[in-house]
This record gives C-alpha cells, sequence and structure tokens, in this order.
C-alpha cells in the first residue's frame, strides 16, 4: 500500500510537470505564431494570437507588443490601454511611458503625469500588500525591543534613539501603506475607453441615464482613463437593462465628466470581471 501511494504521487508530479511544460510549449509557439503573422503583415491575425495569450498569462512584452499592434492598426484606444497594462507590470520602463504619450496625443487625449509617472524606486513598487508585511515585520521588532529594554531601570540614549526611530518608521510605513491602498482602490475602478456605440465617433458619451436613448451628458476622447463609481459595498455601480445589457457609472479622474457607459465600451486596466 506504502509503494502504491509513493507511485501515485510521483505519477501525479509527473503529469503536472508535463502538462505545465505542454502549456508553456503552446504559449511558446503561439507566441512565434504571432510573430509570424505580425512579420507578414497579418496584424489582425496577430492580435487575435496575443489576446488568446493574454486570456492565460501576462507580462508587459505582451502587452507591449499588443500595444504596438493596435498603434499600426490606428486602433489608439486600444493600445493605450494595452500601454497602461505594460506600465502596471513594468512601471520601471521609460519606453512604455514614451509610447503612451504618444497615443495619447494621436488620439486627442489630454496627457495625464500621474498617468505617465513611472517612478524607479523599489521602495515605491511595493505593493499595499508587501508594505503592510513590511510595517507589521518592523513595528513587532521594535515592540519587543522596547519591551525588552524597559526591564533594566536605566534608560540610555541608545534606548530614546531606537525608540525614536522605531516610532518615526513606523508612522513612515503607515503613511505608505495608507498611500498604497488607495492608489490600489482607485487602480482597481480605472478602466479605458475603447469602444463608442457610434462607431463612426471618436468620443464616447457619457450619458445621463443608463439606456441608449439617453442623451449625452458629457463627451470624452476614445483613449481617456475613466474610474467607475462604487456602491456602499466596494462594487461598482451597475445597471441592467431589460436587453441583458450591463451599464456603468464612471467619471473622470477630476470628477468634471460624469455619466453612464455600456459595459462593450470599456475596458478595465486590471484583468478584471465586470
Amino acid at each position: 500500500m506504502k509503494y502504491f501511494i509513493i507511485n501515485a504521487l510521483l505519477f501525479s508530479l509527473f503529469f503536472n510537470l508535463s502538462v505545465f511544460n505542454l502549456l508553456g510549449e503552446s504559449r511558446e509557439r503561439l507566441f512565434y505564431d504571432a510573430v509570424r503573422a505580425e512579420a507578414s503583415g497579418d496584424l489582425e491575425k496577430a492580435i487575435e494570437i496575443y489576446s488568446t495569450i493574454a486570456k492565460e498569462s501576462h507580462s508587459a512584452n505582451l502587452h507591449a507588443n499588443l500595444a504596438n499592434l493596435y498603434f499600426k492598426m490606428e486602433d489608439y484606444a486600444r493600445s493605450i490601454l494595452h500601454l497602461r497594462r505594460a506600465m502596471w507590470i513594468a512601471p520601471e520602463n521609460r519606453n512604455y511611458s514614451a509610447n503612451l504619450s504618444l497615443a495619447l496625443d494621436m488620439n486627442g487625449v489630454p496627457t495625464d503625469d500621474s498617468v505617465l509617472n513611472t517612478n524607479e524606486s523599489t521602495l515605491f513598487l511595493l505593493t499595499s500588500n508587501q508594505v503592510l508585511i513590511v510595517l507589521t515585520s518592523f513595528a513587532w521588532l521594535g515592540l519587543i525591543l522596547i519591551i525588552y529594554f524597559l526591564k533594566f531601570p536605566i534608560i540610555t540614549k541608545f534606548f530614546v534613539w531606537a525608540s525614536s526611530i522605531w516610532l518615526l518608521g513606523t508612522s513612515l510605513l503607515s503613511l505608505l501603506y495608507f498611500q498604497k491602498s488607495k492608489d490600489s482602490s482607485r487602480l482597481n475602478r480605472e478602466i479605458i475607453a475603447v469602444h463608442s456605440l457610434n462607431d463612426n465617433d471618436q468620443y464616447l458619451s457619457l450619458r445621463v441615464f443608463a439606456g441608449k436613448g439617453s442623451q449625452a451628458n458629457t463627451t470624452v476622447p476614445l483613449g481617456s482613463s475613466l474610474l467607475l463609481d462604487i456602491d456602499d459595498e466596494g462594487f461598482a455601480k451597475v445597471h441592467q437593462s431589460p436587453t441583458g445589457e450591463k451599464w456603468f457609472l464612471a467619471r473622470s479622474k477630476t470628477g468634471k465628466d460624469k455619466g453612464w457607459l455600456q459595459r462593450s465600451e470599456f475596458e478595465p486596466i486590471l484583468d478584471l470581471e465586470l
């Protein structure tokens, strides 16, 4: 029985490794198919293949390639979308920022410095969860050391300095975590306008109410970055029409432009189910 279990475990491990290798080889084969399609001038086929790969895995190069293809197809809105995704994965890459600036200019979208900014500091490239881990570890370590030194009757200068550094470090890390959480929440709500229900229109209508017959409250250029409104439970505000269409309430980052748009008219920066 023992040998049976061992053999079963070994078979399972071998099987999973084999499947993993096959999936890797499959993605690599698709990637080269996309490169060949692009080289032959079949940009639509290359986009189709890259998009298939993107359903299973993400990388900065993959989204940068898609952005380049959409740019060549003069679909600048989707080029902006994939450049934003590439920048989210690799914010230190200045080429993505430069290309994004060009794509925004080509589609008449006002340049937003907060979108184009890429910070090279590894401290600020940490995620909110990573900052929380560092904060928790630093806070507990300092607290343990303080409790240890309180056992001694004399408070030394070292203790005063160490306590001051601990308080300052904990405060700075807490502020950084708060800012990172705020940025993460904002990114979860951020979308890019990529399509207008009027195919001949380069502007997206933000409507007064959720419905095709609604008048436009305002318009924004395709490729614009918008923020979804959220309800009291933290979910995106959504209205489903009798025909099954989903409408979302969104606004510009300044809050000046606001209105309803259909799900087919935008794509989220992050891979979210909306």
